[in-house]
């Protein structure tokens, strides 16, 4: 009986250790490129902007686009749009601004470009002026 009793301690022992070590793995792993702000930042546009990547995670890279004279302007302004509440990307998307409200930056975030630079974009929300 006291084996039986010494085996299941280990292994709840071990289920529960698994548990914690995944669950502080998947949080370093998942926040380690993104650093959100307490405070909203200022606003940073109020032009469009067109999606060029959605990430795995349904979050989407976007450049800020002015249009002028019937044409769409890279402005070379790069931003993280998040994937939240039921919010979703596609690549080529056009992401307009409305009237009353702009992009403010509410975090940083950082990846690798294709040709191995680190690059730091602003994550930014659609929020009233």
């Amino acid at each position: 009986m006291k084996d039986i009793l010494i085996f299941t301690a280990g292994i709840v022992t071990g289920a529960v250790l698994m548990i914690f070590i995944s669950l502080v793995f998947a949080s370093n792993f998942s926040h380690n490129d993104m650093n959100l702000f307490e405070n909203e930042g200022e606003c940073i546009s109020e032009n469009s902007f067109e999606v060029f990547q959605v990430l795995d995670s349904g979050d989407a890279l976007a450049n800020e686009i002015e249009e002028k004279y019937s044409t769409s302007l890279h402005t070379g302004l790069v931003v993280l749009f998040l994937h939240e509440n039921g919010k979703s990307y596609y690549d080529d998307q056009i992401i307009k601004i409305p009237s009353g409200k702009c992009v403010k930056q509410i975090g940083v975030y950082k990846y690798p470009t294709k040709d191995g630079f680190e690059k730091t974009v602003p994550i930014v929300d659609i929020r009233k002026k």
